[in-house]
């Protein structure tokens, strides 16, 4: 088929479309830019090209006739195309506005995610942000969003990502633990431990210590998606954890935990923020991006223990 032609068809179909969503040729053409005559000349002409009526037209009322049924559903998959198209081009000028939609695991608040929220909403005043947190990394790169936060490894490659900070980990228990089990002094002797697992951490049954230590763990006594939980079972003496060293930091400093095989402990966690190939351009989508790794490398990224864990 001729181009010209292709492109006729688009803008006929496209008008066919309006009509019959907003219910008369005079509210399509103002939805559309054109003019009445316009578009009744776009189906008129559709139709005669396919030699199939496609409306009944009457004085008050429009129809729709058997082959226009049939082809509303695709025709209208072209108008939402075209305001897709558009929303993009809005979204990719000079200012951020608009909804942005982020995602981020529920110990986002203790990474001082959410506390930066607000400083960024004061520099861009026309953002309206929604904030989804979720205990599934599963769901992190599922459904409708901009952007996600996400810790440990990415393994999507549908979506790009910037790395934003990278968090020591430790090996730690309370020192009563110790006293009944005694301290691990190798990475070897964690298999004598009863240990317990955070989920959004670690992968499953596995401690990475470092490039040569990743230990298959043996005596997981207690497995949990909640940091909060992992601190309380660390304080009640139920075994040791491997977490984030900001997390215990003042349980370190006072006495309450004990931190053991430092010298075999070089992993460190990263924090990513993740968004679908080519979301970058978005003007919202790339002010967040920045925003936040310009506010981490200033400093902003916890490096205490936040008082309300």
């Amino acid at each position: 088929m001729d181009e010209r032609l292709e492109i006729a068809n688009a803008v006929s179909m496209m008008s066919f479309a309006a009509v019959v969503s907003t219910g008369s040729f005079s509210a399509a053409a103002d939805a559309l830019g054109y003019s009445k005559a316009a578009v009744s000349r776009q189906i008129s002409q559709l139709e005669a090209r396919i030699g199939l009526r496609l409306l009944e037209r009457t004085t008050r009322s429009i129809a729709l006739t058997p082959a226009g049924r049939e082809i509303y559903s695709r025709c209208s998959r072209i108008l939402d195309e075209v305001k897709e198209a558009n929303d993009l081009l809005a979204g990719i000028q000079a200012t951020p506005r608009g909804d942005l939609r982020v995602r981020a695991p529920v110990v986002a608040s203790l990474f001082r995610i959410t506390e930066m929220i607000p400083k960024f909403l004061e520099m861009y005043p026309q953002i309206k942000f929604h904030l989804d947190l979720t205990d599934s990394k599963i769901d992190l790169i599922k459904g409708d969003f901009d952007l996600a936060f996400w810790t440990g490894d990415t393994y999507d490659s549908s979506l790009d990502s910037v790395k934003l900070w990278e968090y020591d980990m430790v090996v730690a228990g309370a020192r009563e633990y110790f006293a009944k089990a005694g301290v691990p002094r190798t990475p070897a002797e964690i298999k004598d431990h009863a240990c317990i697992m955070e989920t959004h951490l670690s992968r499953p049954g596995e401690w990475a210590l470092s490039q040569e230590h990743v230990i298959q763990l043996q005596g997981v006594r207690l497995v949990s998606n909640s940091v909060r939980v992992t601190r309380e079972a660390l304080l009640a003496g139920m075994g040791i954890a491997f977490l984030p060293r900001f997390l215990i930091e003042q349980d370190l400093a006072a006495g309450r935990l004990e931190a053991v095989l430092n010298g075999h402990v070089t992993t460190k966690l990263p924090l990513y923020l993740v968004y679908a190939k080519g979301n970058y351009v978005l003007a919202k989508v790339k002010a967040f991006v920045d925003f936040m790794s310009q506010s981490l490398n200033e400093g902003e990224a916890v490096s205490e223990f936040c008082d309300e864990f």
